[in-house]
């Protein structure tokens, strides 16, 4: 599941800036390469699909980078206070745990795209393929 994660995460890395999303085809090499064809329709759906949860990922990236900041901060410190950094990083966890869970959410959407027999394909690729 970790590397149906990892080809969402690609999907994501090739979308345009801002409020444009489209999917590359080297985004979807994957899928082709698993031997699952992809049509317009089924790629326009991906892209209405990543668009809505884009603001999501986009807004828990950077709470998690602002804690991670926050960490540094606290880190520099001389008189470093263990407590605040205990709860940063269970703040950290806990955005890190909705990330994944809005990432699984999103992989979850995009298979339902897909047939039962192309999702044979996509996982039998990911553990035996790659």
């Amino acid at each position: 599941m970790k590397k149906l994660i990892l080809i969402i995460l690609l999907i994501f890395s090739s979308l345009y800036a801002d409020d444009t999303f489209n999917i590359s085809d080297n985004s979807l090499k994957v899928l082709h390469d698993a031997g699952v064809e992809i049509n317009q329709e089924q790629k326009k759906n991906i892209n209405l699909i990543v668009k809505k949860y884009m603001p999501y990922i986009k807004q828990l990236l950077l709470e998690i980078k602002d804690i991670e900041s926050k960490l540094n901060n606290e880190y520099k410190k001389t008189d470093v206070n263990l407590n605040i950094i205990k709860k940063l990083l269970f703040e950290k966890k806990t955005k890190e745990a909705d990330f994944d869970y809005i990432i699984m959410s999103c992989d979850l959407d995009i298979l339902e795209l897909f047939s039962n027999d192309d999702i044979k394909r996509i996982k039998y690729y990911i553990i035996f393929k790659k």
